[in-house]
């Protein structure tokens, strides 16, 4: 296949609230060393502190991928194309990274592609394919945390699927905490791409059956056989973006369900570009989901050169705006844009992207602290020369930006803080009316919400189920107990599901 003859040349160089932007203008060396530090970044609002590494070059820089912890810390998992590593902040740099694949598994993770990582609160999972990949009995995996990365479970086998292959996983998470892993599936000679989706419903202790979420676009279609993707969701909606191969037409197309990837009865294509091209291009989309409004970002070369394009569709809809350039402002010395990546929280969003521009490998970014107000068009570079694959995150004013850097052959990253004047009452208001309290012999739940019954569940760190409930609060102010006298000491976690509101706390016994 079209991936392996290029593998085999050496061709490649190179998720509790995740979501996909918009616009990309780019700066000249020029307008970089003279009005970077005043004018892109005051009309940003982002204060930057000076780029760092993320660990020690021996642990390489592979296809990095960043999320956040219960308190909006940074998580970042990424490869040296054998082993998956991972890192949290522990409030002034990272820790030393983990291991968290098997002694006797190898993954793939070359620097275009490779493991995800998603949380849900402290929920952490991390996915990775096996290699070889061509061989049937070498499998996607996925390693699970409970305690925000301190501890984390042997990886369990997602993929059930006989003599098939698979490839790209891609993580997100439900409701209730559980993962969604999307990955591409083969017959076992790499044809017949395509994407599936499948769901563990005991978070990550073991998966189901998958569920096709890809080839819409006609009977002959199948998925781009070496691009990679993501999977994002919010509520119920699951979203399965990925290019679409239909001919040699090679838009980005979504899969969405509505039932929270059980089963995906609608795709459509939110690029519309109708990029002909007789190779695979090696690159992927991202999106993220704001209400019913879902914005795709993605790569297309259908101007004649590699740009980087978003849209905008309404999910329960099904319409698009198609692509929307993101080069309107762009120099004439740029020369291609790559692997851009996207996040939102409350108001705020952020895109980064790769470019080679000015003779040089840039991450370049584009910020809105508002999207109420419109999307904003200023972009500034974070980084220049030898970069490639880039991810951010965002949290409550701090803006995360990591990427490969070739030089160094390190992941490096730079944090930023912004003004964050939005706030979400509704989600703040949340957090307020349901509080855990740690007790003399018991944990006590607390609510505002006093005519409205909980349903509690209590898990151990290897997420088994300890014990469970259900119970109203009778009159505003009381307390409901849950005793952990039966309990030996240590950490537990404490999943809260409040009219449709699920919440994980973590909890300790005396």
């Amino acid at each position: 296949m079209e991936c392996l003859a290029k593998w085999s040349k050496g061709f490649f160089l190179s998720k509790t609230y995740l979501y996909p932007a918009m616009q990309v203008l780019t700066l000249s060396v020029a307008l970089f060393c003279s009005f970077m530090n005043f004018q892109t970044w005051a009309q940003n609002n982002i204060s930057w502190e000076p780029a760092s590494e993320v660990a020690a070059p021996s642990y390489q820089n592979n296809f990095p991928r960043i999320a956040k912890d219960a308190d909006g810390n940074p998580l970042i998992s990424w490869s040296n194309n054998i082993d998956l590593f991972f890192t949290r902040w522990n409030g002034n740099g990272f820790e030393e990274p983990i291991k968290l694949n098997s002694n006797d598994h190898n993954i793939a993770g070359p620097g275009w592609m490779g493991p995800d990582i998603a949380t849900h609160g402290d929920t952490i999972y991390a996915v990775y394919k096996q290699t070889p990949e061509g061989d049937t009995n070498k499998h996607v995996w996925c390693s699970s945390s409970f305690d925000g990365g301190q501890n984390f479970n042997l990886p369990v086998r997602v993929d059930f699927i006989g003599h098939n292959i698979s490839r790209f996983p891609t993580v997100t998470t439900d409701v209730e905490g559980n993962p969604v892993v999307g990955f591409m599936k083969f017959e076992n000679d790499f044809s017949e791409p395509r994407w599936v989706v499948v769901r563990s419903d005991d978070h990550g202790m073991s998966f189901g059956t998958d569920v096709l979420a890809s080839d819409y676009s006609s009977a002959m279609a199948e998925a781009c056989d070496c691009c990679p993707s993501t999977i994002v969701s919010s509520g119920n909606t699951v979203v399965m973006p990925y290019r679409d191969k239909n001919g040699n037409i090679r838009d980005t197309w979504v899969g969405v369900s509505t039932d929270g990837g059980q089963s995906f009865p609608n795709g459509m294509d939110v690029d519309e570009q109708k990029w002909a091209i007789a190779t695979c291009p090696s690159s992927g989309p991202d999106a993220v989901i704001i209400g019913d409004e879902l914005y795709t970002i993605f790569m297309s070369g259908a101007s004649g050169s590699s740009r980087v394009s978003y849209s905008k569709s309404s999910i329960s809809g099904m319409s698009t705006s198609g692509a929307i350039a993101l080069d309107a402002n762009t120099p004439t010395n740029l020369i291609s844009q790559n692997y851009p990546r996207i996040d939102y929280h409350k108001e705020a969003m952020a895109m980064v992207w790769y470019q080679f521009s000015n003779g040089k490998q840039e991450v370049a970014l584009q910020f809105t602290e508002d999207l109420n107000q419109g999307l904003n068009n200023v972009q500034e570079i974070v980084d220049t020369d030898f970069v490639n694959a880039v991810d951010v995150m965002l949290h409550e004013g701090n803006i995360w930006v990591i990427w490969e850097d070739e030089v160094s052959g390190t992941v490096k990253y730079r944090r930023g803080s912004y003004s964050s004047s939005v706030s979400s009452p509704s989600l703040v208001a949340e957090e307020e009316e349901l509080q855990v309290i740690h007790g003399k012999e018991s944990w006590l739940i607390s609510s505002g919400r006093s005519q409205e019954p909980i349903h509690w569940q209590l898990f151990n760190v290897n997420a088994q189920l300890l014990s469970a409930g259900n119970t109203s609060f009778a009159k505003e102010g009381q307390r409901v107990e849950i005793s952990y006298d039966f309990l030996p000491a240590g950490m537990y976690v404490l999943r809260i599901q409040q009219d449709k509101h699920p919440t994980s706390w973590k909890v300790q016994r005396p």
